[in-house]
């Protein structure tokens, strides 16, 4: 399927589900994977009960509101010069961030296990739940529900140190 340009009535309703515009628009890698993160991290929220993602989730809303109304605003030269790639390519190639290839795989690959963790543990908190007497379940649910919010920010909050070292490393070795 060849992209090209649509209806802008069609174009600037399917701008509010992140992703719908660029896949009708015929960019489908582009449009699936804004849908996709989106859809993954409302998934993630939900499961793992991290409702402090919920910023997160905003911006990626309005990414994907504001890069289908860039998209469908372009030229036709610049339209058709448009490459479909998946969202995280044009960040990864362009050197957005500067992040090797190698570092987003374990990134990744920490993100799967902290929801393959946070996912068991909502079902071993739903057995541990059976055997806890009522008199004691007031005191106990609090910490039982809370457990994987604070976990993650345990984990944001050690990644924010390594930065922070990473960074002073730079510094110092440049001075």
């Amino acid at each position: 399927m060849k992209p090209r340009k649509k209806n802008k009535f069609f174009t600037f309703i399917f701008s509010f589900c992140p992703g719908a515009a660029e896949m009708y628009m015929g960019f489908m890698k582009n449009g699936f994977s804004i849908l996709a993160v989106f859809a993954l991290l409302c998934g993630a929220i939900t499961t793992m009960r991290i409702d402090f993602l919920l910023f997160v989730l905003m911006l990626i809303y309005c990414f994907g509101f504001f890069h289908a109304r860039n998209v469908a605003g372009l030229d036709d030269e610049s339209f058709a010069a448009f490459e479909d790639k998946y969202i995280w390519e044009e960040f990864v190639t362009t050197n957005a961030f500067k992040i090797k290839a190698e570092t987003m795989r374990k990134i990744g690959a920490y993100a799967l296990i902290l929801v393959g963790i946070a996912m068991a543990w909502s079902y071993i908190s739903d057995i541990i739940v059976r055997y806890i007497p009522e008199s004691y379940w007031d005191d106990i649910y609090p910490l039982l529900e809370d457990i994987p919010s604070l976990v993650v920010a345990i984990v944001l909050i050690a990644a924010g140190i390594f930065l922070i070292r990473g960074k002073k490393k730079e510094l110092v070795g440049e001075g």
